[in-house]
């Protein structure tokens, strides 16, 4: 597939490079693509075809991987332009300054926030539950981490499984995106345990089934 990367931070680094190494042309979008840190992800990821303005990677790619922070959503998804038809898999959470707790959840996502301003956009959540170092290995002695996802575009939601999947973790539907309301407050969960009560981030969740 060919997908923009918006957001070149730690969630956006980490799964472009992963998604690049699995041969899937990446570009990365950013504020500043001639910027050092930049350069320097691109340099880092041979497979990565580019750096672009986030206007012109989300031009180029009908998939749309977005990990901007969560207080620059809306200004980049204005920068990006129109966004008709594409699909935009949504990695945010709606942390607070101090990261100890969530700014929406339960009758409100940031997932839907965003569908509200990507006007046309098929915009599905995933990538928002699971830290880093998971992000980097899905695998716990042969068993998958597991990757929730919503969204309301059946199309869009078969793509962002694919690579869910292609990613090495257990991909579970999770319905529409009204679900991301749950998800988000369960990534605040995993925060609290990494954080809190010093469990680190070598941890991941996981669906059993009988």
């Amino acid at each position: 597939m060919d997908i923009a990367v918006l957001g070149t931070g730690n969630v956006g680094a980490t799964l472009g490079r992963r998604l690049a190494g699995l041969g899937h042309n990446i570009v990365f979008g950013s504020r500043l693509p001639q910027s050092e840190r930049v350069q320097q992800l691109i340099e880092e990821n041979p497979h990565a075809h580019a750096a672009e303005t986030i206007a012109e990677a989300a031009r180029q790619c009908d998939t749309i991987l977005f990990a901007a922070p969560w207080t620059a959503a809306r200004e980049t998804l204005t920068n990006a332009g129109d966004l008709t038809g594409k699909t935009l898999i949504d990695c945010t959470n709606p942390l607070n300054e101090t990261f100890d707790g969530i700014t929406l959840g339960h009758t409100e996502s940031a997932a839907e926030k965003i569908a509200h301003w990507a006007v046309g956009a098929h915009v599905v959540k995933a990538f928002n539950t699971a830290s880093l170092a998971t992000m980097e290995n899905p695998d716990f002695d042969g068993q998958r981490a597991t990757m929730f996802y919503c969204g309301d575009d059946v199309t869009a939601k078969a793509t962002a499984g694919t690579l869910i999947d292609e990613l090495g973790f257990e991909a579970i539907d999770a319905g529409d995106l009204q679900s991301a309301r749950y998800l988000e407050p369960m990534a605040m969960l995993y925060i609290q345990l990494a954080i809190h009560q010093k469990m680190g981030s070598q941890f991941a969740l996981k669906m059993l089934r009988r």
